[in-house]
């Protein structure tokens, strides 16, 4: 079947759990009353003995996973990432990680992609918070294939994960062929000017921008890390020394997210290249179409390009 162009990356995370969930008889779908959004309902029509709906309660929904996967069960559970992040944080860091519990959580309409729903629902902060919860593991895939790819390495997983899904139609980046693998990050696209370095949704308007500036004969190296918890350092540590210019994009607040852990990677190596975090600043942001509300907060192709253009001109100073 021909790959689409765009596509949605939480349809492709249902997809898969179809696939799996014949091979893997102890995998169980649980959801927080979002499951037509979450389109877990899906799920639900194949295997209802296998999905529960816990209702508009989070901390409830992941004690139950907990209980679950303490069972012998491998759930799934899937709500908004801003309620999995902050009102299940307890439960998620107490009753999931501290155990090393093989729960796979699903934090949906991540980042700016819940452009309607203003700061209350747009999770900004769930990067930071997860990656600091020990024997967590924290991926985001930039593409509906890869979404694929990394559930079913998910539910291989033996601990907990965090899967940051953004609910949006996304340019296909990555082939049907591709290989995925916890921990390594991709080089999408060689260049040997400076480094931007992304995941999820971002890394198709990073590729934009390097596709703009190669006509001004910027060659703009991409890299994709789509695991942010174990990072790829060694991938990372290679091309900042190639190029000496390095740049994070991300929909995620500046603080803890990819542009913390690239810059803690870098100063414990001893290198300091030419360095700039693009995230949400400072900020509570507000309702508004997604790609617009991108660019006013500084995320979007146009404020990668300038970035990388401020960055270079820098260095020629």
């Amino acid at each position: 079947m021909a790959i689409p162009q765009h596509a949605d990356p939480r349809e492709a995370l249902i997809d898969e759990l179809l696939a799996i969930a014949p091979e893997e008889e102890r995998l169980v779908v649980l959801d927080a009353d979002v499951s037509r959004t979450s389109r877990t309902r899906r799920f639900r029509n194949a295997f209802p003995g296998r999905f529960y709906d816990l209702g508009v309660a989070e901390q409830n929904l992941f004690g139950v996973a907990a209980g679950l996967a303490a069972a012998g069960r491998i759930p799934v559970a899937v709500t908004f990432a801003v309620f999995a992040s902050m009102r299940a944080a307890e439960q998620v860091r107490t009753s999931i990680c501290y155990p090393r519990l093989s729960v796979k959580i699903i934090g949906g309409y991540a980042g700016l992609s819940n452009g309607k729903d203003g700061a209350t629902h747009q999770s900004l902060e769930d990067i930071a918070i997860m990656r600091s919860f020990a024997n967590l593991t924290v991926m985001v895939p930039s593409d509906a294939v890869l979404t694929r790819k990394m559930i079913r390495a998910a539910v291989a997983h033996p601990g907990p994960v965090y899967m940051r899904l953004e609910y949006e139609d996304t340019p296909i980046i990555y082939p049907d062929t591709f290989g995925f693998a916890i921990g390594r990050g991709y080089i999408v696209r060689e260049g040997s000017h400076v480094t931007v370095v992304s995941y999820g949704l971002a890394l198709a308007r990073v590729l934009a921008a390097a596709d703009l500036l190669a006509g001004e004969g910027i060659a703009v190296e991409v890299l994709d890390m789509p695991t942010i918890k174990p990072l790829d350092e060694g991938l990372l540590l290679e091309s900042a020394r190639k190029t000496g210019v390095i740049l994070t994009v991300e929909d995620h607040s500046i603080i803890g997210g990819l542009g913390s852990a690239v810059c803690e990677c870098l100063v414990e190596a001893g290198l300091r290249p030419r360095f700039r975090r693009l995230g949400i600043r400072d900020v509570f942001t507000e309702s508004g179409n997604s790609d617009a509300l991108r660019e006013k907060y500084g995320v979007g192709k146009n404020s990668i390009v300038g970035a990388i253009r401020d960055l270079l001109a820098e260095g020629r100073q």
